[in-house]
């Protein structure tokens, strides 16, 4: 059970990817201010968990998604903290994501040194701004990890303090 609970924020992350996978691309088509970063050639939100390229994405793209969705998840399951630091970890794993993501598709897009900084600036302001808006959830998550167990000290006679010895 400890295990589990230890783990929730990385189930979190991973049901978020794998949410943004199935339905990030309807998701950009309801909400359409969400669709101005795809517009300009960068990520729109999290990257997804997906099987198969979205439109006329190459496999490239679909499988740098992916793996940047498991790095996501992975510095979210290594961070080992509260919600502050689980937050942060989000945080930190968002902007990862998001730089690998607009290298390959900075890289996809043949662009010029000029436009290869654009990419990498976007994507780092849009792992931020999706870090910020979504890390909460893994750090709400993290809340229920167990803390570390302290020993109590011991009475008179040099045992430890215990339900039965009162």
């Amino acid at each position: 059970m400890s295990h589990a609970r230890n783990s929730l924020p990385a189930i979190v992350t991973l049901l978020i990817v794998t949410a943004f996978g199935l339905f990030g691309v309807s998701l950009v088509t309801r909400v359409g201010y969400l669709a101005v970063p795809a517009a300009l050639g960068l990520p729109s939100g999290l990257p997804g968990l997906r099987f198969l390229p979205v439109g006329e994405t190459t496999w490239l793209i679909a499988l740098t998604d992916s793996a940047a969705a498991l790095v996501l998840v992975a510095l979210v399951a290594l961070a080992r903290g509260g919600f502050w630091r689980t937050w942060g970890a989000f945080l930190a794993g968002a902007v990862l994501a998001d730089l690998l993501r607009g290298i390959v598709l900075a890289q996809t897009a043949s662009a010029s040194l000029g436009a290869y900084a654009g990419y990498v600036g976007g994507a780092l302001v849009t792992g931020l701004v999706w870090g910020v808006a979504l890390g909460w959830l893994a750090g709400l998550a993290a809340l229920s990890r167990r803390r570390e167990h302290v020993p109590s000290p011991p009475n008179e006679a040099g045992e430890p303090i215990t339900a039965s010895s009162l």
